[in-house]
């Protein structure tokens, strides 16, 4: 068990920097004007970047797919559904001649629905913890809305979609991190525990 709770914090820690590596770069556009050549430009490396972190979060989840192995047959599928789903928008992005927010916005949209889906889904199961229910229903919802949004992003200005897209990982990446630190101090109280209980 403590072997599979290190495999999900190593896997949720390399996504949470790589969503927060796409975050700054985000609003580091964003918050810079644009002309036509620099905006086609900085589209193309974000393309780049998108579907670089993409298909680096694929083989990360696809990794941690194989180490769980057939004792945990649901863990397995979700995360080689998810690494194979990251891979291969990542790969489209890359090989297709893309070059617009707004496209990105599209692809990267199932991944806040699921991402959205996964917390509500474990919020059900949280009656006994009521603040963490709490908190994975509202950023639950923030998820799916933010898929939506990201859908309706296609119709957007490049610089809106930017904004919306750095928000989006903004918020990934804080509940990424949070997740992290609450497991940080999960294992910490466990090790104390019983370190304490063998004295």
């Amino acid at each position: 068990m403590q072997y599979e709770l290190r495999l999900h914090r190593l896997l949720l820690a390399i996504l949470a920097t790589v969503v927060t590596g796409v975050a700054l770069l985000f609003f580091y556009l964003s918050s810079h004007p644009v002309d036509v050549w620099l905006e086609a430009s900085i589209s193309l490396i974000v393309v780049i970047a998108v579907a670089t972190a993409l298909v680096y979060m694929g083989v990360a989840e696809g990794i941690v797919a194989l180490q769980f192995g057939m004792r945990h047959k649901r863990e397995l599928l979700g995360y080689l559904l998810l690494g194979l789903l990251s891979v291969s928008s990542g790969l489209y992005l890359a090989i297709s001649k893309v070059e617009s927010l707004q496209i990105i916005a599209l692809v990267v949209s199932p991944h806040a629905f699921l991402f959205g889906i996964a917390e509500l889904r474990i919020s059900r199961h949280l009656q006994h913890h009521p603040k963490q229910r709490r908190a994975l229903l509202f950023f639950g919802a923030c998820e799916v809305a933010l898929g939506l949004a990201l859908v309706i992003g296609s119709k957007m200005s490049t610089y809106q979609v930017a904004t919306l897209l750095g928000y989006g990982a903004v918020i990934t990446s804080l509940q990424l991190l949070a997740f992290l630190i609450y497991q940080y101090r999960r294992a910490e109280r466990e090790i104390s525990g019983r370190i304490f209980d063998r004295t």
